[in-house]
């Protein structure tokens, strides 16, 4: 597995299979990472910042600095990167060659580089320090956000000097290098030394001083390669929206139809209106107190006794004219029961006792109902 981003120097690992170790994978494009390039290749300037529209710059930059280059601008590709605190504009130059041959390397490793960075922006950064590290021989120097540069050492340890010399407060000096006696020892003696090496794989990438821009930014075809992955996932999430969706209206349908059987359902059991699918439990629940209550009601005495004297006044011709309760007993004024006296009158659990009604015919009568033991 590789890591996207590492030194260029470093591709040659990528260059053979295991297994196959002269079967090329160029070509292939296989990884895309991020690569440092080595800084010594690139040179950093300062200008002041253009009157000309923002637009004009990448034309009129490369004609301002031509007296500073050692090569014909026309050679070179120019990188603005950004504003320093002093107000001028920081520029990377960069042949073409040497861009070229690193993509070249790049593409023979099977890598497709999608930025390319000056290696000392690998070393850690912070106001007031000076961060020193090592490469195959050459010093990488860091004393800015953007600031820095790479040269052998003896030439590095100059321009240390220098920079510590122009600050009012000498800054913090860290050095990274395999030998502590490489270092001079004017420098050891205000530095924190030790012999860690540059993690290229892990350090902080700061992207917006990537050198391939203009003509060499990467290919945006390779750029996509990612597009058929995406749209198998969109098509995937699209699938899973509509399964849903059918999932859904299949449910709907379904508590539609037992809605339905459930409204059926209660008309069957009780008269009167349909009430809506929602409201089918509470109606239910109110009709089946109502039964109880109902149920309770026909349980008492006083109904238990008319249900039990209803056989025996059926076709009788008999008239009522009163009905009360007198001290748990049920008290009937009945007319014309000549038929009702001459029937047998007898009712389990009660006791009946039938006396003419005064001032009336015989037929008149009154019917006491009484449970018995005198309790109603």
């Amino acid at each position: 597995m590789t890591l996207p981003i590492d030194h260029i120097h470093n591709l040659d690992s990528y260059i053979t299979n295991e297994g196959e170790a002269f079967e090329s994978v160029a070509g292939s494009d296989s990884v895309q990472m991020d690569l440092w390039v080595p800084s010594e290749r690139v040179t950093v300037h300062f200008v002041d910042i253009p009157t000309a529209p923002r637009r004009k710059w990448p034309e009129l930059i490369p004609w301002m600095l031509e007296d500073r280059l050692l090569q014909g601008v026309d050679e070179l590709h120019f990188v603005i990167s950004e504003t320093t605190a002093e107000g001028q504009l920081q520029v990377f130059a960069i042949s073409h060659k040497d861009l070229k041959e690193w993509q070249r390397v790049a593409q023979n490793a099977g890598v497709s580089a999608q930025s390319m960075l000056p290696d000392y922006l690998a070393l850690p950064w912070e106001p007031e320090r000076i961060s020193v590290g090592w490469r195959d021989g050459v010093c990488l120097v860091r004393y800015g956000a953007a600031q820095g540069f790479a040269a052998s050492p003896d030439m590095a340890w100059i321009m240390i000097d220098n920079l510590l010399s122009q600050q009012d407060v000498p800054a913090r000096l860290s050095i990274s290098i395999p030998q502590v006696e490489w270092v001079p020892e004017h420098l050891r003696e205000q530095a924190d030394i030790n012999n860690a090496g540059i993690d290229w794989q892990f350090a902080d990438l700061a992207k917006q001083f990537n050198l391939l821009t203009g003509p060499f930014k990467p290919n945006s075809g390779r750029q996509l390669s990612w597009l058929p992955s995406a749209g198998l996932g969109v098509l995937m999430l699209v699938l899973s929206v509509v399964y849903m969706h059918i999932a859904s209206s299949n449910m709907d349908a379904e508590v539609t139809a037992l809605e339905k059987q459930l409204v059926q359902s209660y008309s069957r059991l009780f008269d009167g209106r349909r009430p809506q699918a929602q409201s089918v439990r509470n109606e239910a629940e109110q009709r089946v107190d109502q039964l109880f209550k109902q149920r309770q009601s026909l349980s008492a005495k006083p109904m238990t006794a008319l249900i039990a004297l209803s056989p025996l006044m059926t076709n009788c011709g008999c008239q009522l004219k009163m009905l009360s309760s007198e001290n748990g007993s049920l008290v009937m004024h009945i007319d014309n029961a000549g038929k009702l006296k001459e029937r047998t009158l007898n009712i389990p659990g009660y006791q009946i006792a039938i006396t003419q009604r005064d001032g009336t015919d015989e037929n008149a009568i009154e019917l006491r109902l009484s449970g018995r033991g005198g309790r109603g």
